[in-house]
């Protein structure tokens, strides 16, 4: 395993070299840039020609670019052309905020989804299992901002329950207060995450349904609550564990729209306010990042399948 593993993160430099490479180019294609975005009518070409050549983005592409990758390369993100900060300091801070959002609401849901997904394949075409079926297609059609705002004007409006905007009360950062902030975009991302792990739990099952050993259990008299508990539910599982690493991405851009809807500090906001300014530093860091989580996401899906099956072999799936 340890070899795959060695492998696996030795194939990550080439292909994030490539990632940043695309990025960077695609961003400069866009017709304006952040000196565009702070540009003034009274201001002069030659003030606008220097305003650029102290942000070096007078300089040729390829040049701004293994400029970049030179300081990438060293642990330096650089700094934010809006702001003047630290891009790392500023993503150390923001990061934890949006794992403290993202984390538990994607549990709750993978949760829930593995115990409805299998009462619904349990239930295939009664009732239940076209009421679970509804509740998903009702939230894979609801878009989260718009529910998002109808959280915020019937719990922090309407009935005043819930604040609607921050991570904390000004002067206040206990526990509590925390967690009466958390709630709102806590529900709005439950929702988001919880149509599409549940049904992709309930196919899983349905079709452990129609293999074989299923059929022979049943003719050796097994019920089908004790099929579910002892055979289906756990091959359901295997690629179900596999989720967890493939979500380690959403940790970061998970929450880009609900962050901003409600204000909330994190990474998610941070990205977004880069991209409105044109600051290519931050945009390029946060992408950096999430490319990153994708590929080592993807490593760690592999090795939960292991660990979880250790019938499956690294070295047969990695050729």
């Amino acid at each position: 395993m340890l070899v795959y593993v060695a492998r696996r993160l030795a194939q990550v430099v080439p292909l994030l070299a490539v990632v940043t490479l695309a990025v960077f180019f695609a961003l400069r294609l866009a017709p304006y840039d952040f000196v565009d975005s702070i540009t003034t009518p009274n201001m002069t070409a030659e003030h606008v020609a220097i305003v650029r050549s102290r942000y070096g983005l007078d300089d040729p592409a390829w040049l701004q670019y293994l400029r970049w990758l030179g300081r990438v390369v060293q642990g330096d993100l650089g700094y934010s052309l809006a702001s003047q900060h630290s891009i790392a300091a500023d993503l150390a801070q923001r990061l934890p905020n949006t794992i403290v959002l993202v984390l538990p609401a994607y549990l709750t849901a993978l949760i829930l989804a593995i115990a409805l997904g299998l009462v619904a394949a349990a239930r295939h075409g009664r009732p239940l299992d076209r009421l679970i079926d509804t509740i998903g297609a009702v939230g894979i059609a609801m878009p989260p901002f718009w529910f998002a705002l109808l959280l915020i004007y019937l719990f922090g409006y309407f009935l005043g329950l819930f604040p609607i905007i921050g991570m904390h009360t000004v002067g206040d950062r206990g526990l509590p207060d925390l967690l009466r902030h958390l709630f709102l975009p806590y529900l709005v991302l439950v929702v988001a995450f919880f149509p599409d792990l549940t049904r992709y739990v309930r196919s899983s099952a349905i079709s452990q349904l129609d293999e074989d050993y299923v059929t022979v259990q049943r003719a050796f008299g097994a019920s089908d609550a004790q099929l579910f508990r002892r055979h289906v539910s756990r091959n359901v599982l295997l690629p179900v564990v596999t989720q967890i690493g493939l979500a380690l991405p959403m940790l970061v851009t998970g929450a880009v729209i609900t962050e901003t809807v409600f204000s909330w500090p994190g990474v998610g906001t941070y990205f977004l306010q880069g991209a409105r300014a044109l600051d290519y530093p931050v945009i390029l860091a946060v992408l950096l990042l999430s490319a990153t989580l994708v590929m080592v996401g993807n490593l760690l899906a592999d090795v939960l399948y292991v660990v979880v099956d250790p019938r499956v072999r690294l070295g047969k799936t990695a050729t």
